[in-house]
């Protein structure tokens, strides 16, 4: 079998179930490869795949666009998540139900442009100051334990894991989708990306590997605590919390997709939304309209 290395963007979690589902039912045998799937290293998943050292990687639309913009040869040949499913967590005693609430809140930042500038759409959009939130360092690797401990008060996070860590950490806590705000926001995260030489060159393979990814996830979307102990078997790191990934799958397997025969496709009026707000604030200077994507090997 021809092996193929597949970067993973962070340490396996239920974004991931789905490959590792193809794995261990032989749906990537099936399709004549060795799938490995690999943690990322030092550089970034996106990096290796541009660099031709991998054909696909886990990354995401947002980080996608100044890449795109510089000419990387990337696209992105399925969606994980059908919807954005990230938002703003904070303790319910601080009684943050609406983006200006955070006017005057401690806010966890990575200081990444895009992230500030969406947080800043966020806030005005509901009439909020955005100066008048205070931006606190986050460098945890997770954003519960530091809001229950008081470093800052809200934290933008994916429900799916860290939403459902909150409840299980005893953090009482209220949730806002950013996509229930600011229509361009429901964009693609995570995706699958693959290198474009490596498209063009192997079509029939690539399309065998996004079919056999694609089982994958309808399964898991059909069978959320088996897949879930598949994922905790080939991660075994996740054995003493598994009720906490079994409830995290059960979220994760209903936003998938809404309909599993269309698990992965991109809807490009959505795609395109998120990247002419990137133009119109600044992040983008190119106009990305339709690319960076295709529903080629997904359908």
């Amino acid at each position: 079998l021809k092996k193929i290395d597949f970067i993973l963007d962070w340490t396996p979690n239920t974004n991931h179930t789905g490959l590792y589902v193809a794995k261990e039912k032989g749906y990537f045998k099936e399709a004549g490869v060795d799938v490995d799937l690999k943690l990322p290293p030092e550089e970034s998943s996106s990096d290796l795949v541009i660099n031709g050292k991998a054909p696909f990687a886990i990354y995401f639309q947002d980080y996608m666009a100044k890449k795109l913009e510089k000419g990387a040869g990337i696209t992105a040949v399925a969606a994980i998540v059908e919807h954005n499913t990230s938002g703003i967590i904070s303790r319910k005693s601080d009684n943050v139900t609406s983006p200006k609430d955070l006017v005057g809140k401690k806010y966890g930042t990575w200081n990444d442009p895009t992230e500030l500038a969406m947080l800043k759409t966020l806030v005005e959009s509901q009439g909020g100051d955005f100066e008048k939130v205070e931006k606190v360092p986050n460098n945890d690797s997770n954003s519960i334990t530091p809001i229950a401990n008081g470093v800052f008060d809200t934290a933008w996070i994916y429900y799916g894991w860290d939403g459902i860590l909150a409840k299980f950490q005893g953090v009482d806590a209220n949730f806002m989708y950013l996509k229930d705000y600011v229509k361009e926001f429901d964009y693609y995260s995570p995706v699958i990306i693959a290198n474009n030489d490596y498209l063009k060159d192997n079509k029939e393979e690539a399309r065998k590997v996004i079919q056999a990814i694609k089982k994958g996830y309808q399964y898991a979307m059909e069978h959320p605590e088996e897949a879930a102990d598949i994922l905790i078997k080939n991660a075994p790191e996740l054995k003493e919390k598994r009720d906490f990934v079994i409830e995290s799958q059960k979220y994760l397997s209903k936003e998938y997709a809404s309909d599993k025969e269309k698990w992965g496709q991109f809807d490009a009026d959505r795609w395109n939304a998120f990247y002419k707000w990137d133009k119109e604030n600044g992040i983008l200077k190119e106009d990305l309209t339709d690319k960076g994507f295709t529903n080629e090997f997904v359908k």
